[in-house]
């Protein structure tokens, strides 16, 4: 129930009492016979009227805290909205300053590097050059010291080979310290390219830093222009949503305003009722004097005094008038019953009109029943809105309303969030926009699609998928509203279907694993440790494995007829749950009976259609059936 509501109600209930103490106003002027019994019954009225307008005036109270907060929450987005728009960020001066950083590095530090390869390079070329002259003076020694050889082996006997040998050893030992030099010129010479070539690679890894740190900014500069251009449908879409967040003002204030007035009414009401019972004190003096048996009517307590229009003094207190008769037994209030908490299953937000009627047909019967707690949750993967959710409900809202989205719940850590993701782009993609203002598309120099980028309203990204060079998606990432990726999907670029994706906590850890095989699925939930802690074969698994670790303790599970879901062990182990299911056209009592076969007990369930309810009772006869 809105507050518009709630005043039409506490404005025909401050009319009913007010038309009741003007009728026992009247009574007191007929016959003095009975004068006393209606009395009696006017200090009865006063008593239940005064209760009831102090229950009226708390509420009264409550509705304009609420209209308060409302009004502060609406304050806050406008001036949010209107200093995202009086306070833009300065991109051109961004741009200027990522440009003369790019310029600096392409003018100065780059060539400075090179520069500094240029004499390394030289020096490492003569190096190679006297490397190679000696190798040649090698060679030559060598094929010397072969030849020498050669006519040491032909000598004709050993006589002839000694005395070769002591006429070449001369030559021989010549020969060995010749090459022993050069071995040690040429190792030395390969040390010093070694050091060379280090210096080298050293000074090239500068200039790739260089060249990375300019694709960086440069990237970071395309992405500031892109932000530039989309700067006025953003304004726009800020300016849209303060005009609408001001005409929810507006209603907020005529409620407030609305509240006050009957606020005021409700304490003159009360006034008016303290006068009266003041008026009156004297002639229940009397009559109790006269009544005989009768004891002396107790002391009244002292009227409350009157509360100015402009007065802030709290409610005065219930006025409690002594009865004329002997006393009575003061009246017990009556047992109230537990409700046992309500937990209302859907597998996302309806969005169909019939299914949403589902949900505003089951929580009406919730209200009805006492539950003024509702908890929603739904097991799809969808963002949580609560003002979507409100406006499905419409008046049909309980004081207390929550919701929980189990993808949401499984993202939740006590670690700290991770930092915002980045957008993975190239500085040579270049961007076209979308009829729809909301997707911008980035291709590269040859025009092929390379990524597609969808942003929510407020501007920030809500799905990016990255294509192959043939045009096909392979990728896609899911952000959540922080500027986290959620969700990673890995695409089959040849069939366009899904082979597995990640869902990520805030802090960047997985929390779920799902692989899609061409017949099955699996399904893995990780710890914070990255620990299987479970494996489950479908979603539907998955969502009661979390339904049953997550739902309250001793209450009502209230969802449509899906016996996968119900039937599942998970579910099933969790006898302090009672069931109550609600039977669509698409699962008519007839399959629901065939499906649990006995296997289930249920003591309560509801039908979305009328037109199912005979046939459900027939079905079901020892079930409670009930139309939404």
């Amino acid at each position: 129930m809105n507050a518009q509501d709630e005043l039409n109600q506490i404005e025909s209930t401050l009319h009913h009492l007010e038309q009741e103490r003007l009728t026992a106003t009247r009574q007191m002027g007929t016959q003095s016979g009975q004068l006393r019994q209606l009395a009696d019954k006017f200090a009865q009225t006063l008593q239940q009227t005064s209760e009831q307008i102090a229950t009226q005036l708390d509420r009264l109270t409550k509705l304009a805290d609420d209209s308060q907060k409302t009004s502060d929450d609406l304050d806050a987005g406008i001036a949010s909205d209107q200093q995202a728009i009086d306070e833009p960020p300065d991109f051109d001066g961004q741009i200027q300053a990522l440009q003369e950083r790019i310029d600096d590095i392409n003018r100065t530090t780059i060539p400075n590097h090179q520069q500094e390869l240029q004499p390394l390079l030289t020096e490492q070329k003569d190096q190679r050059h006297q490397q190679s002259l000696l190798q040649d003076k090698m060679q030559g020694i060598v094929a010397e010291e072969n030849r020498i050889a050669i006519k040491i082996r032909k000598a004709k006997n050993l006589e002839e080979m000694i005395a070769v040998t002591a006429e070449q050893q001369g030559s021989i030992d010549s020969l060995r310290g010749q090459r022993e030099d050069l071995t040690n010129q040429i190792g030395q010479i390969q040390a010093t390219l070694h050091d060379g070539q280090a210096a080298i690679d050293a000074v090239n890894k500068k200039i790739e830093a260089a060249r990375d740190q300019v694709k960086t900014w440069d990237t970071q500069r395309s992405q500031l222009q892109e932000a530039k251009r989309r700067r006025p449908a953003q304004v726009a879409r800020l300016k849209q949503q303060i005009a609408s967040l001001e005409k929810q003002k507006e209603q907020v204030n005529r409620t407030a305003q609305a509240i006050d007035d009957q606020h005021q009414q409700a304490r003159d009401v009360q006034n008016t009722l303290s006068e009266q019972l003041a008026t009156i004190q004297p002639l229940l003096n009397v009559l109790s004097k006269d009544v005989a048996g009768m004891e002396t009517i107790p002391n009244i307590p002292q009227a409350a005094p009157r509360v100015s229009s402009a007065g802030s003094a709290p409610s005065a207190p219930p006025l409690h008038a002594a009865p004329l008769t002997a006393p009575t037994p003061a009246q017990q209030p009556a047992p109230q019953t537990k409700v046992r908490p309500a937990a209302l299953v859907f597998p996302m937000l309806p969005r169909d009109p019939a299914q949403a009627a589902i949900l505003r047909g089951v929580v009406g019967r919730l209200l009805q029943a006492g539950e003024q707690s509702v908890h929603l949750y739904t097991t799809a993967y969808e963002e949580e809105d609560s003002a979507r959710l409100l406006q499905l409900l419409g008046n049909e809202q309980p004081q207390s309303l929550a919701w929980t989205n189990m993808y949401t719940a499984l993202r939740q850590t006590k670690q700290p969030a991770a930092a915002p993701a980045k957008l993975n782009l190239q500085p040579d993609w270049h961007t076209q926009g979308t009829p729809d203002n909301a997707t911008v598309e980035y291709l590269d120099r040859q025009n092929n699609l390379m990524a597609r980028v969808q942003y929510r309203s407020n501007g920030s990204v809500r799905m990016v998928t990255y294509f192959n060079l043939p045009g096909n998606a392979q990728r896609r990432d899911f952000w959540d509203a922080a500027g986290h990726v959620a969700v990673t999907q890995s695409i089959n670029a040849n069939t366009g279907r899904v082979t597995n994706e990640n869902f990520y906590r805030v802090d960047g850890s997985v929390v779920l694993i799902k692989e899609y095989g061409t017949d099955a699925e699996h399904i893995h939930v990780l710890d914070e440790q990255r620990n299987v802690i479970q494996e489950l074969a479908s979603d539907v698994e998955l969502a009661a494995w979390w339904l049953s670790q997550i739902l309250p303790a001793d209450g009502q599970l209230i969802t449509e007829a899906d016996p996968l879901l119900v039937l599942n062990k998970a579910l099933q182990a969790r006898t302090d749950m009672t069931l109550v299911p609600i039977l669509t056209p698409e699962s008519t009592p007839q399959a629901w009976a065939e499906i649990l076969g006995g296997d289930l007990a249920i003591q309560t369930a509801y039908v979305s259609d009328p037109n199912l309810l005979a046939a459900a009772r027939t079905t079901l006869p020892e079930t409670d059936i009930e139309t939404l």
